[in-house]
């Protein structure tokens, strides 16, 4: 009789075999007896070849096809719901895990069996961090995260609602689990020594307005954890000080003085309209330096703010339309 996984490794992918094929070599290359892990890769509405079934198989791994493309949350509870081992280790396909990625996690969660989930650390190509949130509070990265099967199960895992099927959109999954495990008093503790290296974000032309598309999953985030929302999505210290949602905010004043500005000059106010023009190109600079004030992307960036109002209200829609 095979022995019970300790891990199962469950990742969700749209089938890309050259995002897959490194990952799953980082995978075969992992300290950790291969006893002690599965691997559950998810297509998300995807085939997959022949090819990535047989190398799969030869890593002892399994692959789970979805008739439709779900949304990642829906391919991750698939994977989950296949899933033998103790804990849940979710990561991506574009990810490469050290080679002592899962041993580390091990050592940490043996030493501390109370440890319902565990966070590791997601690094850029260079070792700086993925992302960056409040001081001293977990990000619950899908890149890095291990949850243990059973408290996963009972809660429901990942809120499926956090997907646009029709415009492809997904976002904030990864904090609604989070959050929902908090609240339901899970024991959450980081291993910063558990390291994947995550691909840089963001380096299409038009990546930015793709990225502003997603703000339309907020509403339903906010409505389901509104002071952890308050708290941790987009919290900015400066030293004692604290800026919530400094781009949204600073989006909306673009957006607002924009059409100030084009109204004025209708009403042959020219003066008012330069004021607010000024207005709308000093709440720009927030925006812009999200993208390092590339001087090629501004054109893209001036839409930016359009298109993230317009998604956040669209989302407010959309959850209107749930209840």
């Amino acid at each position: 009789m095979p022995l019970t996984p300790y891990f199962s490794v469950v990742v969700p992918s749209l089938g890309s075999e050259a995002r897959l094929g490194p990952f799953l070599t980082a995978l075969a290359d992992q300290t950790i007896s291969p006893d002690r892990r599965e691997v559950i890769v998810v297509l998300d509405g995807a085939a997959g070849s022949p090819a990535l079934e047989a190398r799969l198989t030869g890593l002892g791994g399994e692959l789970v096809r979805l008739p439709r493309r779900s949304g990642p949350g829906a391919a991750r509870n698939a994977g989950a719901a296949r899933a033998r081992g103790a804990y849940l280790a979710f990561t991506e396909d574009d990810v490469l895990p050290a080679p002592d990625w899962l041993e580390r996690a091990h050592a940490r969660l043996a030493a501390d069996p109370a440890i319902d989930v565990l966070e590791g650390t997601t690094q850029k190509p260079g070792g700086r961090p993925a992302r960056v949130g409040p001081r001293d509070v977990p990000l619950y990265l899908p890149t890095n995260l291990f949850v243990r099967r059973e408290l996963f199960a009972r809660l429901g895992g990942y809120h499926e609602g956090y997907f646009d099927a029709r415009r492809g959109v997904y976002v904030r999954e990864d904090s609604d689990l989070g959050f929902t495990l908090e609240e339901a008093g899970a024991r959450i503790a980081r291993e910063p020594e558990a390291r994947v290296t995550h691909p840089e974000e963001h380096r299409g032309y038009w990546d930015p307005i793709r990225w502003a598309r997603r703000y339309e999953m907020d509403p339903l985030l906010e409505a389901r954890h509104p002071r952890l929302f308050r708290e941790r999505i987009e919290v900015r210290e400066a030293g004692p000080f604290r800026v919530r949602r400094p781009i949204v905010r600073a989006c909306v004043v673009y957006v607002g003085a924009s059409a100030g500005a084009l109204y004025a000059w209708l009403v042959n106010a020219p003066d008012v309209a330069l004021a607010l023009l000024v207005l709308a190109v000093v709440a720009l600079l927030p925006v812009w330096a999200k993208w390092r004030f590339h001087p090629l992307r501004l054109p893209a960036i001036a839409l930016v703010p359009f298109v993230l109002v317009a998604a956040y209200l669209r989302g407010f829609r959309r959850l209107r339309r749930a209840a």
